[in-house]
């Protein structure tokens, strides 16, 4: 299986070392616009995985026609949030970037599957999906299971036991969680651990400037889903036609991830309270995909 990421900085260096120890692997590209982090983060790469007693072929470079043949391709590309900005204020500058990495795989690796991570996520899941013509099936987004994650630390932190816990919608400020699918032992405030879960990401960042160990261990988990096609149903950006009354616009949803990419998305009977935020967040991504430029 050949894997390729497209961004060599933290979150995709980070993640690509992850998936080598942990997948079955031939080979591994990086390829960023600066030529030199990407062959440099491969080269580091390719002596950590010989000292494991593994080989692993670990290409980096700045030519896309590298990706050609991959599996999968993990876009990071783009440019970081920074303290006190959100994740939609990214929108028009990192849409052009999307752009461009868009014309590139389909030049160079049509029949990859895409996992977008650039933010604002869903917003450039849609860009991708638009701009590289694929079928929706093909191009999804990490967010909600990152969102899942963060939430279920909390609830742990508060002493309670998430047995059944998820977020949907946007992986931004109106995220939220299903209180009607909620399943949480012991005494908890689900309403303030969600809003929580809004805030954390940018305390990481004021901290440490950036996140990248949460968001590499969920991308290595849909990744994982796909190539080893384990049908592991995870709360995924896709792009929605229907399902749950929502069409043309990508957000956090249940999803079933296997070989063929998003195979299901699963249609829980939500409650109209879960509902109606649902849309709502559905409703802010859609202005923002107006905003550049898209009829929807």
């Amino acid at each position: 299986m050949k894997l390729g990421f497209v961004g060599a900085g933290r979150i995709g260096s980070t993640t690509a070392f992850t998936c080598i120890q942990h997948l079955d692997l031939e080979e591994v590209v990086l390829v960023d616009i600066v030529e030199d982090l990407a062959v440099g983060e491969a080269m580091d790469i390719s002596h950590a995985v010989v000292g494991l007693d593994r080989y692993v072929k670990v290409r980096g470079g700045s030519d896309y026609s590298l990706l050609r043949g991959c599996d999968l391709i993990v876009v990071s590309a783009g440019l970081a949030r920074k303290p006190g900005m959100s994740r939609l204020d990214l929108a028009k500058k990192n849409a052009e970037i999307i752009r461009d990495v868009a014309k590139k795989l389909v030049k160079h690796s049509k029949e990859s599957k895409i996992l977008v991570v650039t933010n604002p996520l869903d917003v450039m899941t849609y860009v991708m999906w638009r701009e590289s013509g694929k079928d929706r099936r093909e191009v999804f987004g990490m967010g909600s299971l990152l969102d899942t994650v963060r939430l279920k630390e909390i609830i742990i932190s508060m002493g309670g036991k998430p047995k059944r816990v998820f977020m949907m919608g946007e992986h931004g400020d109106s995220m939220f969680c299903p209180k009607s699918l909620a399943d949480v032992e012991g005494e908890v405030d689900l309403d303030r651990a969600v809003e929580e879960t809004r805030k954390v990401a940018m305390e990481v960042i004021k901290r440490k400037g950036a996140t990248f160990y949460a968001p590499a261990i969920c991308i290595f988990r849909m990744v994982k889903a796909v190539l080893e096609d384990t049908k592991e149903e995870i709360p995924t950006s896709v792009v929605l036609q229907g399902e749950y009354g929502i069409k043309d616009v990508a957000l956090g949803v249940p999803a079933i991830l296997g070989r063929d990419g998003v195979e299901e998305v699963v249609e829980y009977n939500l409650s109209e309270e879960d509902f109606e935020l649902l849309r709502r967040s559905a409703g802010i991504l859609k202005e923002r995909i107006e905003e550049l430029g898209y009829r929807i």
